[in-house]
């Protein structure tokens, strides 16, 4: 097989889909049978022929090994995106040739290089996010080596798979809202920052790791949630304060302690902008967006123009090699934890991809590749 130049070829371990609890933003990681024999030429993924068809749409199939990485992929993870590029809503955006392997968040082995590739070999353990091209719901994939890092062993194949899009929208989201993490940042910075933020779908694949940034940055923390998950968001995750995101007061994002929010990391579905403006810190602050619609896009370029106080802002996850070295170090030292809501095989990945559609769940949802059924 020929080499793709820059490029990592894993052995897939663990895809993951991020799950908010408000809408359908799951995460389902997966992990990785053995590997093969040197001889195989071929291995197990779920790929689709096109557009639409939902969980019902994905099919089980033997397809040759991708090159330049015979790479073991112990994990892969399945995030909101990646069903809505089945749904064609990104079709404009993100046209795809079919069949079409998804999931672009992975997690695995080395198996081999592309050409150029430095600072990794085969054997190495490494998390990788591959986007557009995806390929993660099988045993093998092709992933760039400007977007690999490597993961060490503190860290399960599970959690790292989860991480990079989920962890890498939160830690996007805060900082386009001014929080400073790096520990260089000078005091007037962290001083003209945020203190009151408030995270919302505090316990889907965003949410969470959302809440536990916000906390490690030293901000009081004010989250929505449904109600079954109030305790896990308040003792779990460390939030200040939790909201049911169904009562008067959580539908009004009213915090308990009467504060008003200098930033707001919202996870959920699209709300009215009033409900955020009064929400907000009457000094002036900012909503950065998940979930963008054409009405949230319309109204971040007005604010901008009218250089409003308090302003919304549509968040497209730019990924960082660096950021996502980072969180993989803040997993490491045990800062910042992965909650997994529930665990398929690969042979029921139909499943894992209803669940993430369906959504409400906590955390992620993992698909081991090595799973018994």
């Amino acid at each position: 097989m020929g080499r793709t130049p820059s490029c990592v070829h894993i052995q897939t371990q663990t895809p993951t889909l991020a799950h908010q609890t408000h809408t359908p933003r799951a995460s389902a990681a997966m992990a990785t049978t053995p590997s093969p024999p040197p001889s195989a030429t071929t291995m197990r993924a779920v790929q689709y022929d096109g557009y639409g068809g939902g969980a019902e749409g994905l099919k089980h199939v033997e397809v040759p090994i991708p090159s330049p990485k015979k790479g073991e992929m112990e994990a892969a993870s399945i995030n909101p995106i990646d069903w809505k590029i089945q749904k064609g809503m990104l079709r404009l955006f993100l046209p795809k040739k079919f069949p079409f392997i998804p999931v672009g968040d992975l997690s695995g082995e080395v198996v081999e290089l592309g050409g150029g590739v430095s600072g990794f070999k085969p054997g190495d353990k490494v998390v990788s996010m591959s986007f557009p091209n995806c390929g993660g719901l099988a045993e093998y994939a092709v992933a760039p080596a400007s977007l690999t890092v490597a993961r060490p062993p503190e860290v399960s194949a599970a959690d790292g798979a989860s991480l990079p899009a989920a962890a890498g929208s939160a830690l996007q989201q805060l900082k386009a809202a001014g929080v400073r993490f790096d520990a260089d940042a000078d005091a007037a910075a962290a001083a003209a920052g945020p203190k009151n933020v408030l995270v919302t779908a505090a316990s889907g694949g965003v949410g969470h790791y959302a809440v536990q940034l916000a906390k490690l940055a030293g901000l009081h923390v004010t989250a929505t949630c449904g109600a079954r998950n109030l305790a896990f968001v308040r003792d779990g995750l460390g939030a200040d304060e939790a909201l049911d995101y169904r009562t008067p007061d959580g539908a009004a994002l009213r915090s308990p302690s009467g504060r008003r929010y200098d930033a707001v990391a919202h996870c959920a579905p699209p709300a009215p902008w009033p409900v955020f403006r009064d929400a907000l810190a009457d000094a002036g602050g900012v909503v950065v967006d998940l979930t963008p619609g054409v009405a949230a896009t319309v109204r971040s370029f007005l604010h901008r123009v009218t250089f409003s106080k308090k302003r919304l802002v549509p968040l497209i996850l730019m990924p960082k090699k660096e950021e996502m070295e980072w969180l993989v170090d803040m997993a490491k030292q045990g800062k910042l934890k992965t909650t997994i809501d529930s665990k398929y095989p690969l042979s029921r990945a139909q499943e894992a991809w209803a669940k993430s559609m369906e959504g409400h769940a906590t955390g992620k949802i993992v698909v081991e590749m090595g799973g018994t059924e």
